[in-house]
């Protein structure tokens, strides 16, 4: 005789089979990137000495607070400027810049100058889509003065996302890899 609770029982049991066979593994995330090292690099366009900024962290947020290195820029000066980036522990440096422009349709750098008088910026490199990266960029100081360099890398971001620019990236989605604030003094 048909018992009507077992009967549930078996049917509810095999849909919960049936349906775990077909399921496909999810798509794997891009992780957010292990970051704790930035190197910015200003070299004049018309030739001369560049100059570093430098950011480290190599126990990561909380611990010992980061390093920061800054140099002088020149007042009315163009300069190409490159980021290169790293995973620090220990004695261990870890490239993250070749993964970065592999991922480049996937990745952006932002760069917020504070006062926006003090220099102006352009990218000088993109992704297979042609929308900007920010490994390559030109930078060109204005008069002498004081300010503040935050460049902020995302990933997972919406780089279709109508006027995005240094101001409203965070409306592109995406998470943040790293966010440094360098202090600036042109002379």
């Amino acid at each position: 005789m048909f018992n009507l609770r077992t009967g549930l029982y078996a049917l509810l049991f095999t849909v919960v089979v049936l349906s775990g066979c077909n399921r496909k593994d999810p798509e794997p995330e891009n992780e957010k990137e292990s970051i704790n090292r930035m190197e910015v690099v200003f070299t004049p366009v018309t030739g001369g000495a560049s100059v570093t900024f430098l950011f480290s962290d190599p126990d990561g947020d909380g611990g010992n607070p980061p390093t920061i290195t800054v140099q002088p820029l020149r007042a009315r000066t163009a300069y190409n400027v490159t980021l290169t980036l790293a995973k620090e522990e220990g004695s261990k440096r870890e490239d993250k810049t070749a993964e970065i422009r592999t991922e480049a349709d996937e990745h952006q750098f932002f760069f917020i100058i504070n006062p926006a008088t003090l220099m102006t910026h352009r990218y000088d490199d993109a992704d297979r889509n042609n929308r900007p990266l920010g490994l390559r960029n030109v930078m060109e100081t204005q008069a002498a003065g004081r300010g503040s360099l935050r460049i902020v890398l995302r990933h997972d971001l919406n780089k279709a996302f109508a006027g995005l620019n240094n101001t409203n990236f965070m409306q592109a989605g995406g998470e943040t890899d790293i966010d440094v604030t360098f202090p600036v003094t042109v002379q």
